[in-house]
């Protein structure tokens, strides 16, 4: 049961990288390895470094994230478009929380 709710993990976490990293970005500016991290710890092991990676590189071309460089290398931060849909996400999800706590009460 646990491998199955582990691979049901993993196949979300891909389908929602790009919204997740981006809600990761929200408060810190993170390089790829700080994430990948983040991820593991917040969710075990179920972000691999290939998706983390490619995902950075494609948010980051559609203008959501942009390089920054630190004492670390290359770190991402958001873009005021990546901040924008960062606040939606996160309204969208309180939004949600408040709706199903309504109906579980």
């Amino acid at each position: 049961m646990k491998t199955e709710r582990t691979n049901v993990h993993k196949r979300i976490f891909v389908a929602f990288s790009d919204l997740a990293i981006l809600v990761a970005l929200k408060n810190q500016v993170m390089t790829g390895y700080a994430i990948n991290k983040y991820f593991v710890r917040k969710t075990g092991d179920i972000a691999s470094n290939s998706t983390v990676y490619s995902t950075l590189a494609t948010i980051e071309r559609k203008g959501l994230i942009e390089c920054v460089r630190n004492r670390s290398g290359r770190a991402y931060a958001l873009t005021d478009e990546g901040e924008k849909i960062v606040n939606c996400v996160c309204s969208v999800i309180e939004e949600s929380k408040r709706f199903m706590d309504k109906l579980l009460t």
